[in-house]
């Protein structure tokens, strides 16, 4: 038996509990991983509040992003690449009801997790990380391009941006008053939010595509700065995709082939993912307030 967090009806934060749950015999394909760090996503919310419709019984666990230590392995477990996977690996990626001590997970959906990659960043990393990689799968950029993100201090929107600099487009983000100063860090042109925002950016040239990562507002943006929506990206404002024909993020980047690639560039520095802040398991139900809320940069992580 092991904690896991769980909950018995959808509402609030504080609808979570701790609770011990038996520690499952993983199946062909799967391991078993003691986790060590687990990254909160909205759409974890999105389910425990009843925003989102889930056709599930319970009580019923939550999370999903990981990172951890595999302490059993099942029937023919191996890594996307066919190599076994052995008790004792480092690894992460993403299993249903992550946020607990254990978790049964399918081999073939992780990555080895290199020493130099802080287990706290791995934990929050498959979401947003793989979510900002499909960004530039759906709408390649590169050096004669100038990219519009929305929301360049978020998880997604800061890796976006990374990746799309380092693809060698000039990158614009947008970002609070509190956080351009972040923003800039990353080697992005920021602008502030609100009214006026499409003649800031247009002062820092023409835009060539766009990422929202935020909300309409980057959209509106780009458009008005005349980008075609074939080169704009919407993951935020869902309206879009129907109304102004913006694309939806696509899936097939979804891959451990390509969380591997993410890791090992965070890792070795060329990309940066800071972590907001940490919480206990114990202390599940105030990491979710803090995610619902307005909060620093970068992720927030239960630390089983």
């Amino acid at each position: 038996m092991s904690l896991a967090a769980v909950y018995d009806e959808v509402g609030a934060p504080d609808v979570l509990h701790l609770a011990y749950v038996p520690d499952s015999v993983p199946g062909p394909g799967e391991v078993l991983v003691r986790v060590h760090a687990a990254g909160l996503n909205p759409y974890d919310s999105k389910v425990r509040s009843g925003f989102l419709t889930l056709d599930a019984p319970f009580p019923r666990r939550i999370g999903g992003d990981l990172a951890g230590t595999v302490e059993a392995v099942g029937p023919d477990a191996q890594y996307w690449d066919g190599t076994p996977i052995a008790v004792g690996d480092e690894v992460l990626g993403r299993a249903a009801g992550a946020v607990a001590e254990h978790v049964i997970a399918d081999a073939s959906s992780l990555a080895r997790r290199l020493a130099e990659l802080q287990v706290t960043v791995a934990g929050g990393l498959h979401v947003a990380g793989l979510t900002a990689v499909s960004c530039l799968a759906t709408v390649a950029v590169g050096p004669d391009d100038t990219v519009l993100v929305g929301g360049a201090s978020g998880a997604v929107g800061l890796i976006a941006a990374q990746l799309a600099r380092n693809a060698g487009a000039k990158v614009v983000g947008t970002a609070s008053a509190a956080n351009v100063s972040f923003v800039q860090s990353l080697g992005v042109e920021a602008v502030e939010y609100g009214p006026g925002m499409a003649d800031r950016v247009a002062a820092l040239g023409a835009v060539t595509a766009v990422f929202d990562c935020h909300g309409r507002d980057a959209l509106d943006a780009g458009l008005a700065l005349g980008v075609t929506t074939d080169r704009m990206v919407a993951i935020a404002a869902y309206a879009a995709l129907t109304e102004i024909g913006a694309h939806n993020v696509e899936r097939a980047a979804r891959t451990p082939e390509n969380l591997e690639r993410l890791a090992a560039d965070i890792a070795a520095g060329r990309i940066v993912v800071p972590v907001a802040a940490t919480f206990p398991l114990d202390q599940v139900v105030e990491a979710f307030a803090a995610l619902e809320s307005s909060h620093a940069p970068g992720k927030i992580v239960v630390t089983p």
